[in-house]
Formats: structure tokens, C-alpha cells, sequence
């Protein structure tokens, strides 16, 4: 791999991002690996990443975490799920083997995502309040309840999709916790909207809708189209474009 393989400052990427890295070359790992759930898939994800950022410039675990702004006890029990689930079924050379495989497309590819740049732009952004009744609007009322969806939920998961990133390391969800509040309500808000179980109805197509304001979005951060000012990239979401 050459010395220029990106991922300084959040990696960067192939367009597709790194849930298509998963379909394209972990298929053949997942498909090994017994008992596999979503969560330790997040773990095999983050650890991807990690292995990605050792083998572009070198150093230690912790050193590519901070490369990649995983804080480290998130980094060490992610490093620790993935050793212990791949090396009890004899899969961790396919796991390198994955990994070598994303890097050479890497190398090949020059359509790159510069995803720590849109992070950087989204590191204080929250969907306006009139983007968030426009993506609601004709929905049936998801109520009051503690898991409903809200502005912060929407927020939490389009900044997940723009950045590829771990939602539970989204700013929302990292001020809560820095401010010593809560981030229950808005992970089991998050998580109800996400479970398979749940996509149908007015929940399903908010999805579709967030999935839509997330694609514009992401094309203003690679045109760097922000309002760093205002915390808003000023794309008014318009029923043709989330319908």
C-alpha cells in the first residue's frame, strides 16, 4: 500500500463509505461468523477503521484511535469483542484479509469522501426547525412518549449517515455526556427509530426522509456550501426532495 493512503483526520474514503465496505469485502467474514449481531458488527466496523489507520502509518492502537477521534476505552472494547469473537472461530486472518482488500481499493480509487471534513462541518450543526416540520410534515403523530423521534434523534442519525460515523460518538450525544446529562432517551429514541422490527408506517418512511436530507447534505459539506456562523449548511429541504 502506498505511503499516501488516506486516513489523517477522520478517514477518508472511496464514495461508496463503509457500510458498502462491508458488503463488498467483509461478506465472506460475516457469513463465517456465527452469532454475529448489529452491535458487534459497529464493533467490526470501528476496528476496521483502527486496522486501516495502522497499516497507513503505522503506530500504536491508541495512537490510531486518536488519529481517528475514537476515544480509546471505546477503541480497547471494541479491539476486545472483535479479538475474542474472531479468534474463537479462527477468523481473524479473513478479518486482514478484508482489510488488505479495502485498502488496495483505496489505492485505487480517486473518487474519495473526505469525511473528517464533514464531520468537521457538522461538528455543531442540528437540523433547522423548519427542516425538521418539513421532513414530518403528513406523518402521523409519533406522540410524546420517551422513545419518540425528535429534531435530536433526526439529528443524531443523518450526521451517522453523512459521516459514516458511530452515532454514539455524534457531537449530540457527546455534549450530553460531557455536560453530565443523560444520553439514554436519545439512544433508546434512536434505537427504536433503526430496529428492523420498527421500519413501517409513518417510522419507516421518516427514515426514507432522513436517508434523502442526509444524501443533499452530504453533497453541500464535499461543496463546502456551510454557514459555519449559524451552525446550518442552509439546504432547505423541499417536499420534492425528500418524497
Amino acid at each position: 500500500m502506498n505511503s499516501n493512503f488516506p486516513c489523517n483526520h477522520g478517514l477518508h474514503a472511496t464514495r461508496g463509505g463503509t457500510q458498502e465496505w462491508l458488503s463488498a469485502h467483509f461478506d465472506d467474514l460475516l457469513s463465517r461468523w456465527e452469532h454475529h449481531t448489529d452491535g458487534k458488527v459497529r464493533h467490526l466496523r470501528r476496528v476496521s477503521a483502527l486496522k486501516l489507520a495502522e497499516m497507513s502509518g503505522g503506530g500504536t492502537w491508541p495512537d490510531c484511535a486518536k488519529t481517528l477521534r475514537i476515544p480509546w476505552n471505546t477503541a480497547q472494547q471494541s479491539l476486545k469483542v472483535i479479538r475474542q469473537e474472531l479468534n474463537s472461530q479462527d477468523l481473524w486472518q479473513d478479518f486482514e484479509r478484508a482489510v488488505e482488500n479495502v485498502a488496495s481499493q483505496l489505492d485505487r480509487d480517486t473518487d474519495r469522501v473526505h469525511y473528517g471534513r464533514r464531520r468537521e462541518l457538522l461538528s455543531s450543526w442540528q437540523v433547522p426547525v423548519r427542516d425538521w416540520d418539513e421532513l414530518l410534515r403528513d406523518l402521523a403523530q409519533f406522540g410524546l412518549g420517551v422513545t419518540s423521534p425528535t429534531r435530536d434523534t433526526a439529528t443524531v442519525l443523518i450526521w451517522a449517515h453523512v459521516t459514516q460515523g458511530d452515532h454514539l460518538h455524534s457531537p449530540v450525544l457527546s455534549a450530553l455526556r460531557e455536560s453530565g446529562c443523560s444520553t439514554q432517551p436519545l439512544v433508546a429514541s434512536v434505537s427504536q427509530l433503526r430496529t428492523p422490527a420498527n421500519r413501517k408506517g409513518s417510522k419507516r418512511e421518516l427514515l426514507r426522509r432522513l436517508a434523502a436530507y442526509a444524501g443533499l447534505l452530504a453533497t453541500a459539506c464535499d461543496r463546502s456550501i456551510a454557514s459555519l456562523e449559524t451552525g446550518s449548511l442552509g439546504i432547505g429541504v423541499l417536499p420534492a426532495h425528500v418524497r
